[in-house]
């Protein structure tokens, strides 16, 4: 936008004007190179001195001298001139690689496997030039970069794990709950762990995201209880090949069963009763909620997590 009402009398006619007669130096000359009358000239000249307040060439020895005005603003106006110039030579791929859109998202390893998929096929399925960028979610939500607009979600866990900036919106687009796998014989397959039992083994616990707190530690802390983690793993599936060969246990969300290679000998249980559920949570930045790729996202993330619907009531069992 101009920054006042006055600039908007300029055209592009008295751009030309200026550059010309900053470069031949003559009004003559400027309207012979133009095709206009040396009027035009005088009257675009006119304009631009009452657009800058500076009266911008003078006259010495028969020549137009810029002044330091017209020194100064000189670089800007050619820009201008070169932009409108590109603008009318740019060919159909420089089009389309404009026209690319990047999507940068700060989400967990769950979001990866449960709705990025489904994301890049909606992209595709629709020809939407649109690239998605997934940056690895850390101890605390990317705050000052969804406030910037670097970032444009963040996926985090609810309902109130991570604090929020009262400047960000957030919305749960689904919930999910845990289960037990384990390839130990201690435990009977396609039952339920008790809570002793639980926290008799020794757990490998998944970290796919960067954090010291989880929830389920927090709850056995309030029930006066605790679990042994013999290893933390950076993805579900390492922590699975260590179930695998290992009698220990891990927990792992519900809805994520059908993305992993589980193998037959891992007995998926359910969890001890009063086991913590959480749900996924998108975040954006208050001042980009009426940006139609932001809705666009929102509601396709929405749609995707309904798509994956789950009877929570109902466990898949090995």
């Amino acid at each position: 936008m101009l920054n006042s009402n006055v600039l908007r009398q300029l055209d592009l006619q008295d751009v030309m004007v200026f550059l010309c007669l900053y470069e031949h130096k003559s009004a003559r000359r400027t309207a012979e190179v133009m095709s206009i009358s040396q009027p035009t000239v005088s009257y675009c000249l006119k304009r631009l001195r009452n657009c800058f307040h500076d009266v911008l060439f003078v006259v010495d020895h028969g020549s137009l001298v810029a002044t330091p005005k017209s020194e100064a603003i000189e670089p800007y106006l050619r820009n201008v001139i070169d932009a409108v110039n590109h603008c009318a030579e740019m060919d159909d791929d420089q089009v389309v690689a404009t026209a690319r859109r990047v999507i940068r998202v700060c989400a967990p390893e769950y979001f990866e496997l449960l709705l990025l998929p489904g994301v890049l096929e909606s992209f595709m399925k629709r020809g939407c030039e649109t690239s998605l960028i997934v940056d690895r979610l850390g101890r605390e939500l990317p705050v000052e970069r969804l406030l910037a607009g670097e970032i444009d979600f963040a996926i985090g866990f609810g309902p109130g794990y991570h604090r929020l900036h009262p400047d960000l919106q957030w919305e749960s687009v689904l919930s999910d709950t845990f289960l037990c796998l384990t390839a130990s014989r201690k435990i009977v397959p396609s039952t339920r762990v008790s809570l002793d039992e639980f926290c008799d083994m020794s757990h490998v616990f998944p970290t796919p995201w960067i954090s010291e707190r989880n929830m389920i530690d927090g709850w056995l802390e309030k029930l006066g209880r605790s679990r042994n983690i013999v290893a933390r793993a950076n993805t579900y599936q390492a922590c699975l090949n260590i179930v695998t060969r290992l009698p220990v246990v891990m927990t792992l969300p519900r809805r994520l069963i059908p993305y992993l290679s589980i193998p037959e000998t891992v007995h998926v249980c359910d969890a001890p009763l009063g086991f913590p559920n959480f749900t996924l949570d998108v975040i954006w930045s208050s001042r980009t909620e009426k940006n139609p790729d932001i809705r666009t996202m929102l509601a396709l993330f929405k749609d995707l997590a309904s798509a994956n619907a789950l009877d929570l009531d109902e466990s898949p069992h090995a």
